[in-house]
């Protein structure tokens, strides 16, 4: 499977970022996944899990609202909070 670059961007900075296979992110419309070669997007985001998905493992961050951006096989999240949620949940 192909893998794809991401960020998530807060006003203090970058919460988290690297190289992932699936994501998923939490829009006012939905959920919406996105892969490899995504067709280029912008989406206001809801407060919610980010599901990021590499190597079979799955990996969670908090997100508060702002908006998505997906564009030249990259993700970049603007959100006004993030933090990484527990394992297992």
């Amino acid at each position: 499977m192909s893998s794809f670059t991401f960020a998530v961007w807060t006003p203090d900075g970058i919460a988290a970022k690297g190289e992932c296979d699936f994501l998923v992110v939490p829009t006012t419309r939905g959920e919406m996944g996105v892969l490899a070669e995504h067709a280029p997007i912008v989406a206001s985001v809801a407060g919610g899990d980010l599901r990021i998905t590499s190597a079979g493992r799955e990996a969670r961050v908090r997100v508060g609202p702002g908006l998505v951006e997906v564009l030249d096989n990259a993700v970049r999240l603007f959100v006004a909070e993030a933090e990484r949620a527990p394992a297992g949940g």
